[in-house]
C-alpha cells in the first residue's frame, strides 16, 4: 500500500529534517509489521543502517534512503523541505 502526498499532507505531516523522515519511515516500518531486521535483508543492508535512516543520522546516501522509503510504500517526494 502507497501512501500519497495528498494522504500524507491531510495527515499533517511536513518533514523538514533527516530525524523526522527517519521517524516517519519507522512509523511506517512499524505499522507492516517489519523489524529493522526484516527491512535490512529485504533491501540487503545491515541492520545498524536501517537503525541510522531511521534516527536520521549518519552520512546515509539519498540512494539508500530512496529505497528504504520504496520498500515501505513511501512517496518521499511528498516529503517538504
Amino acid at each position: 500500500m502507497d501512501i500519497s502526498r495528498d494522504q500524507i499532507m491531510a495527515q499533517g505531516v511536513r518533514v523538514t529534517e533527516g530525524a523526522a523522515l527517519g521517524a516517519a519511515l519507522r512509523s511506517r516500518r512499524k505499522r507492516l509489521g517489519y523489524t529493522q531486521e526484516d527491512l535490512a535483508d529485504m533491501l540487503g543492508f545491515s541492520p545498524r543502517l536501517v537503525g541510522e535512516i531511521e534516527r536520521g543520522r549518519g552520512t546515509v546516501g539519498i540512494d539508500k534512503v530512496l529505497a528504504f522509503a520504496t520498500a515501505l510504500g513511501v512517496d518521499v517526494v511528498a516529503f517538504e523541505r
